[in-house]
């Protein structure tokens, strides 16, 4: 039992970590006020357990993606393209997960809202990608941190 209480300890001091980082704030800001709403518009189960698996895939990938980054700066702590190339690709994997959840996210609260039917959330979450993903293409806002 002592392993296992052990174990969760360092487990909650991982996530207090992750809680220090900007990104992982966002995503779990939006994913509980997304939560919420689900809750006041008083979801179908379906719905709302649909909502809660996209909300914690995300946090889980901006997670792994911090884990990741984290690795690279240890084993090479100076500029790489190597590792630029493997940071890029774990931030694209949190952006995907976070693309399919707009997309799962809006169908849902649309229908819920409006009574569109759901694949009207899709498409509007396309043409919201397609704007974001735009703006990563043509470097708008771009810039080291």
């Amino acid at each position: 039992m002592r392993k296992f209480l052990t174990s969760l300890q360092h487990a909650t001091s991982g996530i207090g970590y992750l809680l220090k980082e900007r990104n992982f704030k966002i995503q779990l800001a939006m994913g509980s006020a997304i939560l919420i709403l689900g809750a006041v518009l008083k979801l179908e189960k379906n719905d709302y357990l649909w909502l809660l698996f996209c909300t914690f895939m995300v946090i889980i990938l901006e997670g792994v993606n911090t884990v990741v980054e984290k690795i690279a700066d240890i084993l090479h702590p100076y500029y790489d393209e190597r590792v630029r190339v493997l940071k890029d690709v774990s931030a694209s994997i949190v952006l995907l997960g976070s693309t399919i959840s707009v997309l799962v996210g809006l169908s849902i609260l649309l229908q819920a809202i409006f009574g569109w039917h759901f694949a009207v959330g899709i498409v509007f979450g396309i043409i919201i990608v397609f704007i974001f993903f735009s703006f990563g293409f043509l470097g708008v806002g771009g810039g080291k941190e």
